[in-house]
């Protein structure tokens, strides 16, 4: 088993770049880029428009820097992560929010979203970098009726291919960009942040 670096509380550095520093080896085939930069973070926060009261579900939390944001802005947070070495690290960021933030290692597609969610909920999510995995998780998480909207951050290859398809029946829209250098490792595309909502049926 790796080891996982210990985050002490008066760490200035932000989780990514300690992860790193330790050496921890990212998984490529869950496509994993971690956010290094708080401020993005908040930027993404605000771009989101999350509806008062809203829950918000993470698909990929990976280190928790997003999901400690949100979480922190009053919103319930259930933040799903895949790969279980994250488990505390992820239960270290989030603890401290008690009820308002749930924790799930598990690949969403094998989660109860409708049986978990709240109605009109908002998915808020850094993808994984790679175009086919990104655009199936969000498909897949959009068939439960319980979201209604969402932010995230797409390799433009993944941004276009969803964007293309509409048997999804969702709406797609950039409405922001990031950097590649906020992600350890770099992000190895260009990057694009994106909202999404259902599309409205069409009335005679």
């Amino acid at each position: 088993m790796q080891h996982l670096p210990t985050l002490g509380t008066a760490t200035a550095l932000p989780p990514a770049d300690v992860f790193a520093s330790d050496g921890f080896q990212v998984r490529a085939d869950l496509g994993q880029h971690f956010l290094r930069s708080p401020e993005s973070a908040r930027r993404l926060l605000e771009r989101a428009n999350i509806p008062a009261g809203a829950q918000v579900l993470e698909v990929g939390a990976g280190l928790g820097t997003l999901s400690a944001t949100i979480a922190a802005s009053g919103y319930r947070i259930w933040a799903v992560e895949k790969d279980k070495r994250l488990r505390d690290q992820l239960c270290r960021q989030l603890g401290p929010f008690g009820d308002h933030a749930r924790v799930t290692i598990d690949d969403v597609r094998r989660v109860d979203l409708d049986g978990h969610l709240n109605a009109r909920s908002t998915l808020v999510s850094i993808m994984p970098f790679d175009a086919d995995l990104s655009t199936s998780l969000i498909t897949h998480v959009f068939a439960s009726s319980r979201l209604a909207r969402g932010l995230v951050v797409l390799t433009s290859r993944s941004a276009e291919l969803l964007a293309a398809d509409t048997s999804h029946g969702l709406r797609v829209e950039e409405v922001d960009g990031i950097a590649r250098a906020d992600f350890w490792p770099p992000a190895p595309a260009a990057l694009r942040v994106v909202a999404i909502e259902r599309r409205q049926p069409c009335r005679n």
